[in-house]
């Protein structure tokens, strides 16, 4: 049987995402590919989505769905990590009234702007990734770039009024560490990431995700675990089509909206993208202004759970 499918990991502290997949491609076995919908650092913890066989060509997708974090962070000193894991290059009293303070710097992440990627991030900087930069003993010159944040608001004080908790929901190439990075800042008193957990990628949870142990185990069997990727195209605008429609999508050709079903609208704007199901093939590609559907990746369903 061909696996082909999403598969929801929950990732502890202190693994990297590298070795969770290496983990799934080890269970799996040779010639079966696994890929990921976007990584988390090590020092994080939560959801990772593995992507296996025809899947793998759908990162993209995945890690354009909205994101939901929630972090716990510490007032009083910046790090050169931004989280715990760093050292300490800077540290400031913390002002009276930190809650109040910050509270009414939150509005000001909402929306599109800039951030600027920490040091020891993967973000490629003439070439190099910024980390590899950063842990030689350079400082990488890393260019703002735009990101969407579309709610972040307080969870939680503790520790006096030196630590607290924000939950954000956010877009693809946003760093958390950076949120606090940014208000520890504003506040003149520096702030590091005590814990980051991804709670969800879209509609897809935390909670409904294997745990690491389970995987390496080898008790589980991994393709009852494997999600369809009907899962993903619901979150999507997208279509159904019948066996004649399949033919013509895999012969690399536009086929006419009209002719379609339609199957969700997905959870957003569909930014001139769809997919199409057909029994056994999943399509994406553009909607084109005179109502055809030009079909850029074509995936085989055949063999799925």
């Amino acid at each position: 049987m061909t696996l082909c499918g999403v598969l929801l990991l929950d990732k502890p502290e202190g693994i990297r995402s590298t070795v969770c997949v290496a983990a799934l491609r080890r269970r799996l076995g040779k010639g079966v590919k696994v890929g990921h919908g976007g990584t988390l650092d090590s020092t994080a913890e939560g959801l990772l989505v593995l992507l296996v066989g025809g899947a793998t060509r759908t990162s993209d997708l995945v890690m354009g769905l909205p994101k939901v974090y929630d972090v716990r962070f510490r007032l009083g000193e910046e790090r050169s990590t931004d989280d715990f894991s760093g050292d300490t290059v800077f540290s400031g009293p913390v002002p009276q009234d930190a809650a109040g303070r910050i509270a009414a710097l939150l509005p000001s992440f909402l929306g599109t702007r800039l951030q600027t990627p920490p040091d020891i991030s993967a973000v490629r900087v003439n070439g190099k990734r910024a980390h590899r930069i950063a842990r030689s003993g350079e400082s990488p010159v890393i260019s703002s770039r735009p990101v969407h944040i579309s709610s972040i608001r307080l969870t939680g004080e503790e520790d006096e009024g030196r630590s607290f908790a924000l939950r954000i929901r956010c877009r693809k190439g946003t760093y958390v560490r950076s949120i606090v990075r940014d208000i520890g800042r504003a506040l003149g008193c520096g702030a590091y990431v005590l814990s980051l957990v991804r709670r969800s990628i879209g509609r897809f949870r935390q909670e409904d995700a294997l745990a690491f142990d389970r995987l390496e185990s080898g008790d589980e069997d991994l393709s009852r675990n494997l999600r369809p990727l009907s899962e993903l195209a619901a979150q999507y605008y997208s279509f159904s089509c019948g066996p004649g429609t399949d033919a013509v999508l895999l012969a690399g050709k536009n086929v006419p909206l009209p002719g379609l079903v339609p199957l969700s609208p997905g959870d957003g704007d569909p930014g001139g993208k769809a997919v199409i199901l057909g029994e056994k093939l999943f399509s994406w590609g553009n909607l084109l202004p005179d109502g055809l559907f030009e079909p850029k990746i074509n995936i085989l369903l055949e063999g799925n759970p």
